[in-house]
This record gives C-alpha cells, sequence and structure tokens, in this order.
C-alpha cells in the first residue's frame, strides 16, 4: 500500500509539473509559430513528407479521422495508465524501470517545452484541426486546463507508446512480440494526420525514449549491483545475511532482451559461463558481471 501511495505520489508531481510548464509558455504564442515554421523549413530541407499531404490522405474519409481523432484522445492516457497499473499489479520487478523511463522522458519533454515551445500543425496555415472539425476534440472536454497547446515538442503520445511498446516486447518472449511496435507507429501516424504534431516530433520522442531508458537501466543497475558485491565478497557471512543482502524484487532490472523477461523459457534464456548456476533472485546481468570476476580470481589464484 506504502509503495502504491510513492507511486501515486511521484505521478501527481510530475502532473503539476507539467501543468506549471503550461503556464509558463502559454502565451509565448509568437515564438511557437517562429519555431513552427522553423521546423517546416527544416523538415523540407531533409526530406521528410509533407504532414499537409498526409492529413490531405485521410481528410476526405470522415470516418477515418474520427477514429484517428478517438484515438488521440484515448490512445495516449488512457493506455498507458492502464498499461502501468498491470505493470504495478502483475509485473512488479518491472515497475521502476518503466516507471522511471516515463518520468525522465516526460522531464525532459517538459525542459525541451521550457526552451524551445512549438504551435502544432493545426495552428499554422494549411492545416485543419481535425477534431474541432469532426470530432471529438480533447479541448471540448477540458484537457485545454491541463494540455500544453504549444508543446508539440517532442511528441509524448508517441514516447510515451513508445515505452509501453518495448517494455512489452522485453516482458514476452512470443515470436510475434515485435508488433507491438505498431502502437507507437500508428500513434505516429495518428498525431501527424491529425496536424497535432510534426514528424521530428515523433523522432525526437523515440531517441529521448531510448535516453530516458538507458539513464533508468543504469540507476537501477547501480542500486542493484552493489548489495549484490557485497553478498558474494563476502563468503564468510552466513545465509541469513546473504538473503538480507540479496536484491529484492521489485527494483530487479529487465533489458531489451528476449529471455531477460520473467514469462521467457526455454532457448531464450541467456546463459552464464560454464561452472557456476545463475543465483535465481538475481538478474541476469548484475549474475553473469559477479561470474566473470569470480573467473578472474580464480584465473589470479592460479598464477599465484
Amino acid at each position: 500500500m506504502l509503495d502504491l501511495a510513492r507511486n501515486a505520489a511521484l505521478l501527481l508531481g510530475l502532473f503539476f509539473a507539467y501543468s506549471l510548464v503550461r503556464r509558463i509558455t502559454a502565451g509565448d504564442l509568437q515564438t511557437a509559430v517562429l519555431n513552427a515554421r522553423q521546423i517546416v523549413d527544416f523538415q523540407n530541407a531533409i526530406g521528410l513528407p509533407s504532414e499537409a499531404r498526409v492529413q490531405a490522405l485521410v481528410l476526405d474519409n470522415p470516418i477515418l479521422v474520427k477514429a484517428f481523432n478517438w484515438f488521440y484522445m484515448w490512445g495516449h492516457f488512457p493506455i498507458t495508465s492502464a498499461f502501468m497499473v498491470w505493470v504495478f499489479l502483475f509485473r512488479r520487478h518491472a515497475f521502476p524501470l518503466i516507471r522511471d523511463s516515463m518520468i525522465v522522458l516526460t522531464v525532459a519533454g517538459m525542459l525541451l517545452n521550457l526552451l524551445y515551445p512549438l504551435a502544432p500543425p493545426r495552428l499554422l496555415p494549411g492545416f485543419f484541426d481535425t477534431g474541432a472539425l469532426f470530432g471529438p476534440s480533447p479541448y471540448d472536454i477540458g484537457v485545454s486546463t491541463a494540455a500544453n497547446q504549444l508543446a508539440a515538442m517532442p511528441s509524448l503520445h508517441v514516447g510515451w507508446a513508445m515505452i509501453v511498446a518495448i517494455s512489452l516486447i522485453a516482458l514476452n518472449s512470443h515470436k510475434y512480440r515485435s508488433l507491438f511496435l505498431l502502437h507507437p507507429l500508428i500513434t505516429s501516424v495518428v498525431v501527424v494526420a491529425t496536424a497535432n504534431h510534426y514528424w521530428i516530433d515523433a523522432i525526437v520522442a523515440i531517441l529521448l525514449v531510448f535516453g530516458a531508458w538507458e539513464f533508468s537501466a543504469r540507476l537501477a543497475h547501480n542500486k542493484l549491483l552493489q548489495p549484490c558485491q557485497d553478498s558474494e565478497d563476502d563468503p564468510s557471512d552466513g545465509k541469513a545475511k546473504r538473503r538480507q543482502s540479496s536484491p529484492p524484487l521489485h527494483i530487479q532490472v529487465f533489458h531489451l532482451s528476449p529471455g531477460l523477461s520473467e514469462t521467457s523459457t526455454g532457448n531464450d534464456k541467456p546463459k552464464a559461463s560454464q561452472g557456476r548456476r545463475v543465483p535465481a533472485d538475481r538478474p541476469v546481468h548484475v549474475a553473469l558481471k559477479l561470474e566473470e570476476r569470480h573467473m578472474e580470481r580464480r584465473t589470479t589464484s592460479h598464477i599465484g
């Protein structure tokens, strides 16, 4: 219960920080539009397809546009929230890394909003606000009081969808698990076709995701490794102390590798070097590190 309250407080604090950033940048429309024109020119220079052309392909199909609008509204916060609850309840060992990645990504996005306010395409000439024209629009149901409409860079829709996808890939051993990447792919098409984001917003978001994931994984790895080393390097300690120093399940780290997930079976499991068994209560990458150090000590003792 305490763990749940702590995580809820973290996410609530993140929401208040986002609202604060919105109030700071909400009145900077002129700068945001100027930055938007620079983004359009940059995308044209590097050959990215025009968002206006992508939008034109769907405007003649009202049903498809409405479907995109619905996905834009309900494929972001509700799906991500449901996914986080599922991970917390059923994949607790993975929750800290996913939660921290979400937080790092969102904080990085807010800092970028402060440094580079960006108006979405729908606020520029030549684009249409599909939510206002076809419905539903998230800004008709009070979302505008919390959402930052001048924060197109990066697309947190795409960023959160990418974290959900790579997390599900890491937590599954099914051979078709790569299909989870359809979620951020579809999200990217939706945010562009509805004129809420530019292509570059999605690209920057994905780059930030992998940076946030790597940072969070290294942070969790450092928390894990020290107690494991203490247990391994002090063989005089009793079994009770060794069990006490083992890392708790809820901070174990998994990486983007099939076989490091709880559900991996069979040939997907990575193998430690021969001669020692990987402790069941330790993440594989930590156990392999300890195995490497054990082999170094054995080699040194033979040489001596």
